[in-house]
């Protein structure tokens, strides 16, 4: 290894003692001092050029000596020609320089406006129950046209970059990071609603050298919300959908830096729908942003910011396809039902999260800068679900319900009346709230003894149904700083260190008795009185609208980093460097001592404390072939810690973790081919990915056959090998006039590639525990996203201020989730290899490909010099196909008749039919 080192500081010292003549600079747009991405910059009859990067920067080296001329090429922006002198040994430092839209340019739509509206998925919006995390919500608006593709043309299908789930996305906040510590996912909730004052954003995709941080192999993503980053300007703007929400509004103002040294940013929005493109999803959210810059003479900024996103939402969840049919609509809904005469979600999410932010920027000298953030982030994250004991099952959906159940017992003519009695009453399949009530008011009174651990007995109705609240707040702070330092016109540093606090709290609150009086905060599937008792230090416990009850305990998570990049530039080469190194340590508190576990501290008080150190590396290098044909590749190696929220064996009730808990290790590189010239631009990029010793845990309700009664399984699992490979082509470049064309084609597998062990834990310790088994899943697919997309675009830019893109979409290798357990020697041991029931068992269902037409357009009026006027509007899924799975699960229970019918079939979620976006904006340029 030493010897690798000592090479690689030998190539570096002799690239550094070859200086040459170089240029360079940085392009803003004049109307907007917003950098310019993407610019073709070159020297004029040469092949010598270059493209710019998110922050507009150029860098030409290798230049010839005397008078030259520097083009600067860009569609939307005039044409730009300047006269350099390059003398022996010189670096020709252009500064700022200001290119002007054309003249079609300037009148119309920014780029927050022209890219279209996306519907963020229930795990894109946050919850501690989000099982994925759709690329969706990643990125708001890109040049890259392979990334706007995969997010707002794609994305409606839940599509994800390389099959990577957020956490391997780094994301930060003015320098701040953002991913959620307990699941190291993104929860785009927390900003909702502020598109105005998110639109300054870094993006890197993929192992690309960052300027802010060391990055996941997903890339880094930086949001840039300081009021000095914001265009003078005042807007205003309304939207129609039929979407998530109905109604959107927002205002915002931003002074920009002042001649006093202020700048003072203002936002705010509202978002509502008495229901939205599914019945009983009612939307009702707000969100507000205040943001303050002070300069400090010629090199010191320091700036706070507060933002909040407060939402309420009625949730959609997933049923069977008998259940679709049974309702006549691939966008049923099991969560709502009429109370009183109006529809009631029992699925409601509430959250409200709020962030300051402290930023200071010192520009040191002309070569060296520094950022320090510190950030602060607390609040409420909850989502209502309905609880019952000693009473039916209310789920309108409910397996024992339906037609299947009695046909998979052999009575076909009841099957039939259930049917039928369905068909022609479909308000049975919604949640009946009048019958919960009227079982809560009218049941008889019930004398509780020894209540709340004393000798006092509680008379009361006792309630059989309520509604819970499933509470996941959390308190999080961060200090990061970012230091950047150029040590020559070639060698550039960047390093940074941070140090992050968590605190999450876990537990579950009386939301409504539903008309009854109290409710028992008692375990109904324990063996025993005292086994039952979910805080054995106050048994019998009454609890009513308000309290906890049930499960309560914290995780506590803490996590200190320090990483560094260096850059190199050639005439010929980029090159870079990157490490990082990480210690993270958690534990689980508990608040209450279970009665299942009520010795020592097996459930309650801290538990014992994990450690674990990580590091990265990564490197990289681009060979420049002229200056519009770049060839790369990218390589990655490092370790992760696991996340506390797959790291315990039953969480709601121990302090126990899983055996044997070990890192991830995450092996990965990437080469492509860019090309980039004003009017055509193609990326072709091959990747693959490794990971190995990855941990999960899943949850679900299971039945005992013997008793008739179930309880909740935790299963772990150790030792999860995945490997992620394929490729990605974009092109984009002008036809004729203002007639372009797009296309992207994303071509990849993500498989498992280990059979990891598993072990079984339920909250009662009444089934029997499952240890070491194994799980054979080796070569089954990673669900929850098409492996395989493409699309193909036109756009047209009108004269009079007007465009219109029209693209079509493909998907296909589209996975369902599985059951692990459906996947242990245990289960199939006394069935033949080759029969239906064998293949019933073990296969993994895909899904049918499927396609979408979708439409977006736009146009602009100019009412006065700085007043405008814009309207857009965006229609997805114009052919209306309703019949497009996006993804789905197995059940946690299972059981198939000797056919191989699956009793207890999987359940799905289907993309939206035909769904439009209207928006209208006023603006005023100040």
């Amino acid at each position: 290894m030493n010897k690798y080192l000592l090479l690689l500081l030998c190539t570096f010292t002799s690239l550094m003692l070859n200086a040459q003549e170089l240029v360079k600079g940085t392009l803003l747009n004049a109307e907007t001092d917003r950098p310019i991405e993407g610019a073709f910059v070159s020297i004029q009859y040469t092949k010598k050029g270059t493209s710019t990067d998110a922050q507009g920067n150029f860098t030409i080296l290798g230049l010839n000596l005397g008078e030259q001329a520097l083009l600067i090429e860009m569609e939307g922006y005039e044409t730009v020609i300047q006269k350099i002198t390059v003398r022996s040994g010189e670096v020709v430092d252009l500064g700022t320089i200001a290119v002007k839209p054309s003249t079609e340019q300037a009148n119309l739509l920014e780029d927050q406006d022209i890219i279209p509206v996306i519907t963020l998925t229930e795990s894109d919006l946050g919850g501690a129950d989000a099982s994925g995390q759709n690329i969706s919500g990643l990125l708001f608006a890109s040049r890259d046209v392979f990334v706007n593709t995969a997010a707002f043309n794609l994305g409606a299908a839940r599509f994800r970059i390389r099959g990577y789930d957020s956490d391997l996305t780094t994301m930060l906040l003015n320098g701040a990071p953002m991913n959620d510590l307990e699941s190291g996912r993104i929860f785009w909730s927390a900003w909702g609603g502020l598109n105005d004052v998110v639109r300054n954003q870094e993006i890197t995709v993929g192992l690309g050298a960052n300027d802010n941080a060391f990055g996941g192999i997903g890339g880094t993503t930086n949001i840039d919300t300081r009021a000095s980053s914001q265009r003078r300007t005042l807007r205003f703007s309304y939207a129609i959908s039929n979407r998530s929400y109905r109604n959107r509004a927002m205002l915002t103002y931003n002074t920009g830096m002042m001649a006093n040294g202020w700048a003072f940013s203002f936002s705010g929005s509202t978002r509502w729908a008495n229901e939205g493109y599914a019945d009983g999803t009612f939307y009702d959210a707000y969100s507000y942003f205040i943001s303050a810059d002070r300069k400090l003479g010629e090199n010191h900024t320091i700036g706070l910011t507060l933002l909040g996103a407060p939402s309420k939402r009625g949730r959609l969840g997933a049923v069977t396809q008998e259940v679709y049919d049974l309702a006549g609509t691939n966008y049923y809904n099991p969560y709502w039902g009429y109370q009183a005469g109006e529809k009631r979600n029992s699925r409601v999410a509430n959250i409200n999260q709020p962030i300051a932010m402290l930023r200071y920027d010192w520009k040191m000298n002309k070569k060296s800068s520094l950022t320090a953030t510190a950030s602060y982030q607390a609040g409420r994250n909850g989502g209502t679900a309905l609880d019952w004991i000693d009473a039916r099952d209310p789920r309108p959906d409910y397996y024992q319900r339906l037609p299947s159940f009695a046909a998979n017992r052999g009575d076909e003519a009841v099957a039939t009346r259930i049917e039928n009695t369905f068909l022609e009453n479909p308000e049975l399949l919604t949640v009946d709230w009048t019958s919960m009530y009227n079982a809560n008011r009218f049941g008889n009174p019930v004398t509780i003894e020894n209540a709340n651990g004393t000798d006092e007995s509680v008379t009361g109705l006792r309630s059989s149904y309520i509604v819970e609240d499933r509470r996941f707040d959390s308190e999080e702070a961060n200090v990061n700083l970012i230091f950047k330092s150029f040590l020559s016109d070639r060698l550039t540093l960047n390093m940074g260190a941070g140090g992050q606090y968590y605190k999450g709290e876990n537990f579950k609150v009386v939301d409504d008795l539903l008309g009854g009086d109290f409710y028992l905060d008692i375990d109904q599937f324990a063996i025993d009185e005292a086994s039952s008792q979910n805080n054995v230090e106050t048994p019998n416990r009454i609890v009513r609208e308000g309290d906890r009850f049930g499960y309560d305990y914290e995780s506590n998570i803490q996590k200190g980093f320090g990483w560094a990049q260096l850059n190199y530039n050639l005439p010929r080469f980029d090159l870079f460097i990157a490490g990082q190194a990480e210690y993270t340590q958690f534990w689980r508190t508990g608040n209450v001592r279970n009665g299942r576990f009520p010795t020592g501290n097996d459930s309650f008080g801290d538990s014992e404390t994990q450690d674990f150190f990580t590091y990265g590396a990564k490197g990289g290098i681009t060979f420049k072939l002229d200056g519009r044909n770049y060839f790369y590749a990218n390589g990655y190696y490092g370790t992760r810690a696991p996340f506390f929220r797959n790291s315990l064996t039953a969480p709601r009730t121990r302090n126990e973790f899983i055996p044997n808990l070990t890192v991830e290790t995450i092996t990965s590189g990437e080469i492509g081919y860019n090309y980039r010239s004003p009017y055509f631009k193609a990326r072709a990029t091959a990747y693959y990915t490794q990971f190995e010793n990855g941990v999960d845990i899943q949850s679900f309700f299971v039945i005992d056959p013997a008793i008739g009664q179930g309880d909740f399984i935790f299963l772990t699992m150790n030792g999860i090998d995945r490997l992620h490979f394929g490729g990605e082509l974009a092109v984009e470049g002008r036809i004729v006039g203002g007639l372009s064309f797009s296309a992207v084609a994303a071509i990849g597998q993500y498989t498992f590639n280990s059979r990891p062990i598993t072990a079984s834990y339920n909250d009662s310790d009444r089934l029997p525990v499952l240890v070491d088994r194994t799980i054979y899943m080796k070569n089954f697919y990673v669900p929850g996203t098409p492996q395989q997309a493409y699309s193909v675009g036109l756009k047209y830019s009108g004269k009079k201020y007007w465009f219109a893109n029209l693209n079509f979409n493909y998907f296909d290798d589209i996975w369902i989730d599985f059951n692990p357990i459906r996947r242990t020697e245990e289960v199939v041991a006394d069935i033949d290899r080759d029969s239906d029931l064998f293949r019933s068992i073990i296969f993994q269902e895909q899904a049918p490909s499927g396609y979408t037409l979708d439409l977006f357009g736009g146009k602009s009026f100019r009412l006065a010099d700085d007043y405008f006027l814009n309207f857009t509007v965006g229609i997805n899924n114009i052919l209306n196909n309703q019949s497009l799975v996006t993804g789905g699960y197995e059940q946690g229970r299972f059981e198939f008749d000797e056919n191989g019918n699956n009793l207890f079939p999987n359940r799905y979620y289907y993309m939206f039919g035909l769904n439009y976006f209207v928006n209208a904006t006023f603006q005023v340029r100040l």
